[in-house]
């Protein structure tokens, strides 16, 4: 014991330390997350932080399309999927269980880039889909993870247009998470509702998350009754909630709930120019046709202007809804600019 405490002590004072507990910062590779270890020798501590490290960027191999029905224990991954602006579906999966896509580039198609139909456990990561009808596309499926992707100019037209979509997706471990969005003017032809929820359902003790987005650009003309950057409730759903998204020129409106119960949209941060299609930042109303119960949007930062100049920060339909829990809370004329969002968000090629 004393023979490690004196290399030990001979180390802290090599590196000209000589107090106590001395922080050493220590290189490790192929580390995504902050580790931190500590080591306990007689009567000095040191401390070895590794430092954040990007994982190595993988080699693509060029794919046609990825179909599979009826599989489970699947990975698809290190693919670059070029539909060269055809009608094909990318990446298509249905009816299966336990599918991880990771890794690939899926881009140029007049249809979805991803499009899940029936599966359960799913998770989609580390990817980057662009030039597309829609980026993915859940369909009646269980515990669909999206976390952690890029998208880049989504076509539609209605009622596609989004980077997710959620259609009738339920379960626990539901997840849009983390996900970096941008649809550039004229360059993006239809885009819609970004990151949609509907007539999606979590569950009470594990809502559907939609948490530490990134969205610039959305919808900037009257193709469809009027699109947002984040949707939830839309025509109905339960046990979901928004948080922590970052929002610049989301579209007609920047982010709303349209209905469903066991809502939360909260501590989000949304701000708009006037566009040629642009409304209002912060929106509810229930146009489900269902009853709609416990909606709380609160300590929402919002600053955005209708086409005409006018600033329209928050709107609540009261032909249609209630006032929702928190609305009080909401920070309207925030302080807050474009560049709450960084210059570059899409960093992915």
């Amino acid at each position: 014991m004393k023979k490690l405490s004196l290399i030990f002590t001979c180390l802290v004072a090599a590196i000209g330390a000589y107090a106590q507990t001395t922080v050493l910062k220590k290189t490790l590779p192929n580390l995504d997350t902050l580790v931190t270890t500590t080591i306990s020798v007689t009567t000095t501590t040191v401390k070895y932080d590794t430092l954040k490290y990007k994982a190595p960027a993988p080699v693509y191999a060029a794919s046609g399309q990825v179909y599979y029905n009826g599989k489970s224990n699947i990975t698809i991954s290190g693919l670059i999927i070029d539909m060269k602006n055809g009608g094909t579906i990318p990446v298509l999966i249905q009816n299966c269980q336990h599918v991880k896509i990771k890794d690939c580039i899926i881009k140029n198609s007049t249809n979805d880039g991803i499009q899940l139909t029936g599966c359960t456990d799913v998770e989609i990561t580390a990817c980057f889909i662009t030039n597309v009808k829609a980026g993915v596309n859940a369909i009646r499926s269980l515990t669909i993870n999206v976390h952690d992707n890029q998208f880049l100019n989504m076509n539609g037209p209605f009622p596609s247009g989004n980077f997710v979509q959620f259609d009738q997706v339920s379960g626990g471990g539901c997840r849009i998470n983390n996900n970096r969005c941008e649809d550039v003017a004229g360059v993006a032809k239809h885009p819609q509702d970004g990151l949609s929820l509907y007539q999606s359902n979590g569950l009470q003790s594990d809502s559907i998350q939609v948490i530490g987005n990134y969205i610039r650009g959305g919808q900037v003309q009257n193709d469809s009754g009027g699109g947002a950057a984040i949707v939830l409730g839309d025509v109905g759903g339960t046990y979901q909630v928004a948080r922590y998204n970052v929002v610049v020129n989301g579209g007609f409106v920047g982010m709303q709930v349209q209905g469903g119960s066991h809502i939360k949209m909260d501590h989000n941060s949304i701000y708009g120019v006037p566009t040629p299609y642009s409304n209002c930042g912060l929106c509810f109303g229930n146009y489900s046709g269902k009853a709609s119960s416990d909606i709380n949007i609160s300590y929402n930062k919002v600053k955005y202007f209708k086409t005409n100049g006018q600033e329209m920060d928050a709107w609540f339909d009261p032909s249609t809804a209630f006032k929702p829990a928190g609305w009080d809370t909401n920070i309207l004329k925030a302080n807050i600019d474009a560049t709450i969002l960084p210059a570059t968000i899409i960093t992915l090629k």
